[in-house]
């Protein structure tokens, strides 16, 4: 880190200390806030015995359902066939987990999309002999629209008809070793990749697999960096709507909300010393072989590894402005600290 963006944190520290009594809520505010914890302490209630009291008896029924009834859907059905799984993913990353899954199923079609053709070459080497056919194709989510769309589209008549699609890009594509994540111009390019690249693959591939009236999208909800969370906002809410009005088409649409993996991300932001201490890491090969069973079995709307993680991700969606706004301040402390950064006592 520079000398200019300490002195920067330390101006912006100093203006921010005599603005601390204007920072406190005023009581409407406050009030305000107080209701809307109690609104979702009723919801969350709400969710809790909706969920035991309705869910998971029909949970623990499919237990003893004939896996007939799960997997068969008639003759004609594509799901009956084979399968063909296009991955959008780096070489290092999920996804490149998630084709080492598929790499040993019959009749199966894998392809190994990837910024770089070089980089997607990769990946077919790293697979080896196996079962499944592996392509390997050139895709740039940050691309312009109509290309992203025309790739997808040419990718369908060459291999296809696509019956899985993982979008799981992450931000190691399209970040230098030395970028923070900060900057507006890597926020653009992040925007550009997660929020219009994603929406335009899949899109398209949701077209496709209309028309068939069978399919399967998986999302990677990213996480990470400020810029990074950001768009996770975005595919999260994207997925839950699509999910629903995708099913009656019968197409079936997942989200991923990894945790803290042992991949690229956290490893170039565990040296920077940000985050969390290296135990509290899992493993990636884990959560795509979650993201799999997900997908092949049904009935799953969103997959969140390691679990405790998802659990506090999703805990904090209770949080009132106030509580969600005192926890970034707390976070985005504890970051700069940890990155180096000086602030003043």
């Amino acid at each position: 880190m520079n000398n200019q963006d300490i002195n920067s944190q330390d101006i912006n520290m100093s203006y921010l200390i005599p603005e601390l009594p204007r920072q406190i809520p005023p009581l409407g505010y406050a009030i305000q806030n107080i209701a809307m914890a109690i609104g979702a302490m009723a919801t969350s209630t709400a969710s809790f015995f909706f969920t035991l009291c309705i869910v998971l008896p029909l949970s623990f029924m499919r237990m003893f359902m004939p896996s007939s009834m799960l997997t068969h859907l008639g003759p004609n059905h594509q799901m009956n066939k084979r399968k063909v799984v296009l991955v959008i993913g780096g070489p290092r990353g999920i996804g490149a987990r998630i084709i080492q899954q598929y790499a040993n199923d019959p009749e199966t079609v894998i392809i190994a999309a990837c910024k770089q053709m070089d980089d997607a070459k990769r990946i077919v080497e790293d697979v080896g002999t196996c079962k499944a056919t592996v392509h390997p194709a050139e895709l740039d989510i940050g691309g312009s629209k109509k290309v992203l769309a025309d790739v997808i589209q040419d990718l369908d008549s060459q291999y296809g008809p696509i019956t899985h699609m993982y979008e799981v890009t992450g931000p190691s594509a399209y970040l230098k070793d030395s970028a923070t994540g900060s900057g507006l111009n890597t926020m653009s390019d992040m925007i550009s990749a997660h929020v219009t690249g994603t929406f335009v693959v899949v899109a398209t591939t949701f077209e496709l697999m209309r028309k068939r009236s069978y399919g399967k999208i998986c999302i990677v909800g990213p996480n990470g960096m400020i810029s990074y969370m950001s768009t996770k906002a975005f595919i999260n809410t994207f997925a839950d709507s699509l999910r629903v009005l995708a099913a009656p088409c019968g197409i079936e649409v997942i989200v991923a909300q990894p945790g803290f993996l042992d991949g690229t991300l956290t490893k170039q932001m565990r040296s920077r010393g940000i985050m969390m201490p290296q135990g509290s890491y899992d493993s990636a090969n884990t959560m795509a072989w979650k993201i799999k069973r997900a997908a092949e079995s049904g009935g799953v709307g969103v997959v969140s590894w390691p679990l405790r993680h998802g659990v506090a991700m999703h805990s904090l969606k209770a949080l009132n402005p106030i509580c969600e706004e005192v926890a970034r301040w707390g976070a985005m402390q504890m970051g700069m600290k940890k990155a180096g950064m000086k602030t003043v006592d």
